[in-house]
């Protein structure tokens, strides 16, 4: 089983960024990153919740290498896919969403 360092590393990867960038971007340093890649130190809860909030890594699946059910449960995908999209705003435009949400279901009980 891979750990932690690995799965760092591939979001890193999969972001296209070296390790002076990358380390950058989560508030740590290259040396910091080099030792969490390499699995010879973990990460500090500071850095997990950078990656959280930098990359929307499932920390979960960053913690234990599975994506264990949280609980949601979703009807069909075009849920998921909104449910997803909402996390990723900022909080005025999830505002937003919510009025045109309510919106929608007050013009439908009128009908």
């Amino acid at each position: 089983m891979k750990d932690i360092g690995y799965r760092i590393k591939c979001i890193r990867k999969e972001n296209n960024l070296n390790q002076t960038q990358f380390a950058k971007s989560i508030g740590i340093s290259q040396g910091n990153l080099s030792e969490i890649e390499m699995g010879n130190i973990n990460p500090s809860a500071e850095t997990l919740i950078s990656l959280r909030q930098q990359y929307n890594v499932n920390l979960n699946w960053l913690l234990t290498g599975s994506e264990a059910d949280d609980g949601t449960t979703y009807k069909d995908v075009s849920e998921e896919q909104l449910l997803e999209g909402y996390r990723k705003l900022n909080d005025y435009d999830k505002l937003e969403i919510i009025e045109i949400v309510e919106l929608k279901n007050r013009l439908r009980s009128n009908v």
